[in-house]
């Protein structure tokens, strides 16, 4: 199964950039027979609200194709984030 790695800083002036990359590379990311898109946060060391928008916006783009997302490695800051925000449901493997 292939994996989209996110950079070490998602903020707001990465965000953008970094949804046209996934966008990009979402065929070569769904080339298996899985339903699922791995997205490594492993790297991710830098990030504000905008990463969670981010993830989102994968999760719509991947759910419009009938594929679901899948986050390895989120920091526990975003983790903790994400339950502030009321989303940390939505970014929880199916």
């Amino acid at each position: 199964m292939n994996s989209f790695k996110l950079p070490v800083k998602i903020g707001h002036a990465e965000a953008e950039r970094v949804l046209k990359r996934f966008k990009k590379d979402l065929p070569a990311l769904n080339a298996s027979e899985s339903k699922t898109v791995v997205v490594d946060a492993s790297e991710l060391k830098e990030f504000n609200s905008s990463a969670l928008a981010l993830l989102l916006a994968f999760k719509r783009e991947l759910q419009s194709k009938g594929l679901q997302l899948q986050v390895d490695q989120l920091p526990g800051q975003l983790q903790n984030l994400a339950q502030v925000y009321g989303v940390d449901l939505f970014l929880r493997a199916p």
